[in-house]
């Protein structure tokens, strides 16, 4: 069975991510799984340092960085355990669910790889550890993460609050019509109500662009109304989602015209940093 899994890292947003996850969960009746990763840099030898220090000097030097590196390891594994029995314990407390908890070696995007076929939602944290001080910086692993996995992505910000809509980032292409598509099939966002927005210059094909998007996800019962928007794509995005208590963001991870480019200076990137709510990312 597909599973709802989110990566914790200790960071100030952990309880958020564990919210979303729940919700998840609950709403598509998934099992939860928690997962944290360890990844932790092997220890290399010392340089050459024979014309500065003797070779006794230097193994017991290697010795000492070996029994650190194990430390280390020890202390991480341990935190890690922590980490994930609070995470369990939370979902428990405040959505009486129980949650799967696993840790592995490695680096994140490797684990998410080889987890991926059994993902269903995979629910990160915008602010990782080292950018849990700056709301307008992303997890450095989420553009490698995002990229390299086909499963829907909840990238999460504020606080959780229940979510009652979502918004659509639509521009006609072939990317955010299987967005669409997606959303009409699926049990991710049912009973939500939808806006369907789009950003630029209003002519006859875009009408008919979204008067499909609008019917393929009435059909599946989304009450959705449409918005013609004006400006930079990432800001009218943000501004409407705020205007409107928008409670979730979604935007096709590859699209074209407006929402064309990928993460580095792209209008997705833009909209996970400046985004108060959640942005759920479909391939």
């Amino acid at each position: 069975m597909l599973k709802i899994t989110a990566c914790l890292d200790g960071s100030i947003g952990t309880n958020i991510v564990c919210d979303y996850a729940a919700w998840f969960s609950q709403k598509l009746n998934s099992p939860l799984d928690f997962l944290h990763v360890i990844d932790t840099p092997k220890v290399q030898a010392p340089q050459d340092l024979s014309g500065a220090i003797g070779l006794g000097s230097r193994e017991k030097l290697l010795k000492e960085l070996i029994e650190l590196d194990k430390r280390k390891g020890k202390i991480e594994l341990e935190h890690g355990q922590i980490l994930l029995e609070e995470a369990r314990m939370y979902v428990l407390e405040n959505f009486n669910l129980h949650a799967n908890v696993f840790q592995r070696h490695g680096s994140l995007l490797e684990t998410i790889v080889d987890l991926e076929k059994n993902i269903r939602v995979l629910v990160m944290g915008k602010n990782g550890t080292h950018t849990e001080f700056s709301s307008k910086k992303i997890g450095s692993q989420i553009e490698n993460i995002v990229r390299a996995t086909h499963k829907p992505v909840l990238i999460t910000s504020s606080p959780f609050q229940q979510p009652g809509s979502f918004l659509v980032a639509f521009d006609g292409s072939d990317t955010t019509r299987r967005c669409v598509e997606r959303i009409s099939s699926s049990s991710l966002l049912k009973g939500l109500v939808a806006h369907l927005v789009y950003v630029g210059t209003f002519n006859t094909e875009i009408e008919t662009q979204l008067s499909w998007a609008k019917n393929q996800l009435e059909l599946q019962g989304f009450n959705t109304s449409i918005h013609i928007l004006n400006g930079e794509a990432d800001k009218a995005i943000v501004d409407y989602s705020i205007a409107h208590q928008i409670d979730i963001i979604v935007v096709g991870a590859y699209g074209h015209s407006k929402i064309r480019q990928f993460f580095i200076g792209s209008t997705t990137t833009k909209i996970i940093m400046k985004s108060l709510k959640p942005v759920l990312l479909l391939r």
